[in-house]
């Protein structure tokens, strides 16, 4: 699976542009702000069906109502995809792949992509909520059915707290039968992803050390730790949830969100034995969160049997001189492509390289 070239039509700030790309290593050189990452969520779309970016509706440009995107890869069929923007102001999404239409891409005709970011690296210090949405991003991407999941855990939740709110207006017994049901339901979907993210982190377990030490240059030990009160091994995951909310609805309703499940979950990650975010320097937590994404390359290929196509995007000017080589030399299998404002010229001489 290898990545030709790109069109894009009334796509941010490109009115009509096509970018070809180099089998091994493409550099996409120039100033902030000249829509070097453009290109790569352009890419992106095409071939995950979503935005790395936020909204679906900033890739329209103000003045115009569509986008339009076209992706060629040797020996697969041509991919289109279209951004329009309805009277009601709803963004409609349309693809074409292998002449067949759909609103939105399926399972089977996503490809196997990875995209490094220059926020990832940096997540070890952030909030419990993006380490989360960082763990969770991966799962999806391997599995099609765990974003299903959370989107139902989302909405179960929302409707949750919402009834949290009305204890007051509701009489005792309808409240309670209502949350009851809200509850059971919440339960089994905490359950199914609390599951999901300690099988993730038991494997990732098994390979984190050998990846940093790749890229460290040395024998080193990384251990993630999925941090839940629930015991995962139980049989009765589902019936400890649930009676967990029971037990929590009055406080909840007090609070007016419920403080029980996966989306109060956290990640912690050790080095050497010692907690990284307290011990380790920048430079050893960017490469822990670099191993994670190497694994993901690894699992993705594994789960597809095809290699991903790698998207960095800026991610150099986080890493230094050893650390960018060592990314690159792990790299090397995949087709890459790479933006940045500048690159040493080492780095330069063995890409195709595009100047906006």
């Amino acid at each position: 699976m290898l990545l030709r070239s790109i069109s894009l039509h009334n796509v941010r700030s490109y009115d009509l542009a096509n970018f070809e790309f180099d089998p091994n290593v493409t550099l996409i050189l120039g100033p902030n702000g000249s829509g070097k990452t453009t290109i790569l969520e352009a890419v992106y779309y095409l071939m995950r069906g979503t935005s790395f970016r936020g909204r679906d509706r900033d890739v329209i440009p103000y003045e115009h109502e569509a986008s339009e995107f076209k992706l060629e890869l040797e020996d697969m069929p041509l991919r289109r995809g279209r951004l329009g923007s309805s009277p009601e102001g709803r963004v409609i999404k349309a693809f074409t792949v292998a002449d067949s239409n759909s609103a939105r891409l399926a399972p089977k005709d996503k490809l196997p992509v990875v995209l490094f970011e220059p926020d990832e690296l940096r997540l070890l210090s952030s909030s419990p909520q993006r380490r989360r949405d960082f763990i969770d991003g991966i799962i999806a991407r391997l599995s099609p059915t765990y974003s299903a999941v959370l989107s139902r855990f989302g909405r179960t939740l929302l409707q949750r707290n919402e009834l949290l709110k009305q204890n007051e207006s509701m009489s005792q017994s309808d409240w309670e039968n209502h949350l009851f049901a809200w509850d059971v339901k919440l339960a089994e979907l905490s359950g199914s992803i609390i599951k999901a993210r300690t099988n993730f982190i038991l494997h990732a377990n098994d390979h984190l050390s050998r990846i940093y030490s790749q890229l460290a240059g040395s024998e080193h030990s990384v251990t993630a730790r999925y941090i839940t009160p629930f015991d995962v091994v139980d049989d009765s995951l589902q019936q400890s949830l649930l009676h967990r909310l029971e037990r929590s609805r009055k406080l909840d309703s007090q609070r007016g969100y419920t403080s029980v499940g996966p989306h109060r979950d956290d990640l912690e990650l050790s080095l050497d034995g010692h907690l990284a975010v307290e011990s380790a320097s920048r430079g050893e937590m960017r490469t822990i969160m670099l191993a994670f994404k190497l694994l993901e390359v690894e699992l993705q290929e594994h789960h597809s049997g095809k290699k991903p196509l790698i998207l960095l995007d800026d991610v150099f000017s986080e890493l230094d001189s050893s650390r960018e080589q060592a990314l690159i030399t792990a790299l090397a299998p995949y087709q890459t492509i790479i933006t940045a404002t500048d690159l040493r010229d080492e780095l330069k001489s063995h890409a195709t390289i595009i100047n906006l």
